[in-house]
């Protein structure tokens, strides 16, 4: 509990109290700090830290939950509340400066309550002030340095307010700090939170892409509409192999996801278990629920559409989830041994599209998905190898060999950029598209190499968003068009 109102007497202090009594009454352990009974400068000249802020740093180790009370004074925060901010959230401790440039909070897996207590109307505060105070506290402050704000409560107008008013606004401080249970822990959405951060809901578009394709061209081929209760059947089997491929790497990627710095929603791993949100043991049992699901549609494949040939597609699940699992997990790990790009490649192609194929009564064997997965793979190959240059540090810290890992930044961009002229290649000798659809295609493929060329002359560590935008899209043209081209 932090008590940021410079005066004891002020109405800050009761909700302080009675959001204290609220969390402590549900069993939660609470320490208080208010901030006007410590000593300390104000202004930030890089002195040392007074004994009082060296203490408030240890409460801000210690604590899970952080509950912010404050006024907002002329818009924003008292100068007591901006101060110690300013002393305290300091470089090393709070955040630290990646070596691409950005920045990485170094407190996360914490999270925030704000309060506020105003005279200002709330709708002049959000139309017209646009929330300033809290924004400033929430965004630039409290998130840069990895603490995510889950509840935000205003009071106002104080000064005009009833007896009645305060004591409804006291009731719920008080509730907000009794369900803080709810809030973080037991109610589902924290939990959703949580497995969506876990289960990386970015890397499921395009296996999904890839498999609609493979169905679409199937359906094409033999003249029939689409079938869909097996395509979305093999669908949601898709979904749970990438599912248990992502957790999977997540367990056994701990080691390498500790040690990076540079993390994006594309690298780094999910950040689950790095900043305690979930364990290892619930990302085991996900996975198990998820291979048995894996489990029974490959029972009710053969049994509910004697269309799909069940060989075909029982065969093809357990590659999948063999590939899947063995990634990163003994006792393949390919991704240790520089095979990991290519499993990748083979998975988010081949795979899906044959899934897809399968599900309108293709064989495995048949020309038309291969045809289909060739230039895919190619065209996903360059954005799985820059994948690797974020974490390239962490994972040679940890034995990881990944292609850049292995043969150093430069050579797995000369790898990317020859992928991506194998793609377009294979794509203009196996399909003939329109003439629309080549140009963007050709815009999109220039753009890449010359990004990828200019790296090459400057190569760094760190983050390369736009660099894996550029890639990550280029990816879509070879799955999300069997509606504009045939083999």
């Amino acid at each position: 509990m932090i008590d940021a109102h410079p005066r004891a007497d002020s109405f800050c202090g009761g909700i302080v109290a009675a959001v204290a009594n609220g969390a402590s009454s549900a069993s939660h352990e609470v320490r208080w700090l208010a901030l006007r009974e410590l000593s300390f400068d104000l202004s930030h000249k890089g002195q040392p830290l007074e004994p009082g802020l060296v203490h408030a740093r240890q409460e801000l180790l210690w604590a899970q939950h952080i509950i912010i009370v404050y006024p907002v004074w002329w818009g924003t925060m008292p100068a007591l509340l901006k101060g110690w901010l300013d002393r305290v959230l300091l470089p090393g401790f709070a955040f630290e400066e990646r070596e691409d440039g950005g920045w990485e909070g170094l407190l996360a897996g914490r999270s925030a309550t704000l309060i506020a207590t105003m005279d200002t109307p709330r709708w002049i505060f959000a139309l017209i002030l646009h929330s300033c105070s809290v924004r400033a506290l929430r965004d630039a402050t409290l998130r840069f340095c990895g603490i995510r704000t889950v509840r935000t409560l205003l009071f106002s107008p104080v000064r005009t307010s009833t007896p009645a008013q305060r004591q409804l606004w006291l009731g719920q401080a008080a509730q907000a700090g009794s369900q803080l249970d709810v809030l973080l822990r037991t109610g589902w959405r924290p939990r959703l939170r949580a497995w969506l951060q876990a289960l990386r809901p970015q890397f499921y578009f395009f296996p999904w892409l890839a498999l609609t394709a493979g169905a679409v061209s199937a359906a094409a081929e033999k003249g029939t509409p689409l079938h869909w209760a097996p395509y979305l059947l093999c669908w949601a089997a898709a979904w749970l192999m990438e599912a248990i491929a992502v957790l999977t790497n997540e367990i056994h990627d701990l080691p390498t996801d500790k040690l990076n710095r540079n993390s994006g929603p594309f690298t780094g791993g999910s950040r689950v278990l790095v900043q305690n949100i979930l364990t290892t043991q619930q990302l085991r049992s996900a996975r198990t629920v998820s291979v048995v699901g894996i489990t029974c549609i490959l029972l009710l494949l053969p049994s509910l559409f004697p269309e799909v040939h069940s060989f075909d597609g029982i065969t093809l699940l357990l590659v999948g989830l063999l590939l899947g699992i063995g990634y990163t997990a003994p006792p393949l790990k390919l991704a240790y041994r520089t095979l990991g790009e290519l499993d990748v490649a083979l998975t988010h192609s081949a795979m899906v599209i044959l899934l897809g194929h399968i599900s309108q009564g293709g064989h495995l064997l048949d020309l038309q998905p291969w045809v289909l997965a060739a230039p895919a793979f190619f065209a996903i190959l360059p954005a799985i190898i820059l994948a690797g240059f974020p974490d390239l540090e962490a994972d040679v810290a940890v034995g990881k060999k990944t292609l850049a890992a292995r043969f150093g930044r430069h050579a797995a961009s000369i790898t990317a950029i020859a992928s991506t002229l194998l793609a377009l290649g294979l794509h203009a000798a196996l399909f003939v598209s329109p003439w629309w659809f080549h140009l963007p295609l050709l815009v999109h493929a220039g753009a890449l190499i010359l990004t990828l060329a200019a790296y090459l002359r400057h190569p760094h560590p760190g983050r390369i968003n736009g660099l894996l935008a550029l890639a990550l899209s280029y990816m879509l043209w070879f799955v999300g068009s069997p509606w504009f081209h045939h083999p």
